[in-house]
């Protein structure tokens, strides 16, 4: 017989799960519908919507720009993350749990706030609107490639990497053929998760997009606000998700999502 706290679980887990598959299937669906406006359960299904939205200038620049964006951020904020991350995972005192905490504060902080601060450093260095943007985006997304990778190298026994040293391999041969093939799970899984957080970053990109250099959560948050609530904006939406959806399927392929997890 289940317990109390067994059924209380599986309800809690159920709700919690509800609360987050149900609003995404109202907005895939209603991205299907025919007809002008929101209606749920849809008349009927259609692909009037995804047409409109590559058929928009607007939207189709703005989601290629939030793909690269994503795709460059994402990448840089590995490599600074992954350095960062096998600099620190064996060294410990005060300067080391600093600069931890700094690899991680834009978790902390409201990414509102990190937002305006780059808008006044950038107004006053005279940063380039796109520069600016894929640094932010970078800042964002750092702390995921930090965390998973050091993660993974506080798990590294040190022997393997003096083992290669031993072998006459030195520190930069180590870490290309001993230290990285051993924690690449959590070196993609910080690249995975930088990507999506930085594919759909709204409140940073608020204040630092400009004429031509428009993010596709902008341009959504756009249509919400000045252009009515078209359904043109459900079908980008539900574009974002599949791009996940798809880019998810293709890491569990390499690598598995299981092991990811944990590197996280």
């Amino acid at each position: 017989m289940p317990t109390a706290g067994s059924v209380l679980r599986a309800a809690a887990t159920l709700v919690a799960f509800a609360l987050i598959v149900v609003p995404i299937l109202i907005v895939v669906l209603a991205a299907f519908s025919p007809s002008d406006y929101f209606q749920f359960p849809p008349p009927g299904l259609s692909m009037r919507w995804f047409i409109e939205f590559f058929r928009l200038d607007n939207m189709r620049s703005a989601f290629a720009l939030s793909v690269e964006l994503a795709l460059a951020s994402a990448t840089i904020a590995t490599i600074l993350g992954t350095l960062a991350a096998l600099y620190l995972a064996r060294r410990g005192g005060m300067l080391a749990n600093i600069l931890q905490s700094l690899f991680v504060a834009p978790l902390v902080f409201p990414t509102i706030i990190l937002g305006v601060a780059l808008l006044l450093l950038y107004k006053t260095i005279g940063m380039p609107v796109f520069s600016g943007l894929l640094l932010a985006h970078c800042v964002v997304g750092m702390p995921y490639g930090f965390r998973t990778v050091l993660a993974s190298a506080q798990g590294l026994d040190p022997s393997l990497e003096e083992a290669g040293q031993s072998l006459g391999a030195g520190p930069l041969r180590t870490l290309v053929l001993v230290t990285l093939p051993l924690i690449w799970p959590g070196v993609l899984s910080g690249w995975l998760f930088a990507f999506i957080v930085s594919f759909g970053e709204l409140n940073t990109a608020l204040f630092l997009t400009g004429p031509g250099v428009t993010t596709l959560p902008i341009e959504i948050f756009s249509y919400l606000q000045f252009q009515g609530s078209q359904l043109v904006i459900a079908a980008a939406s539900s574009i974002q998700i599949a791009l996940i959806v798809i880019l998810v399927a293709v890491v569990e392929r390499i690598v598995g999502i299981a092991r990811i997890t944990r590197a996280r």
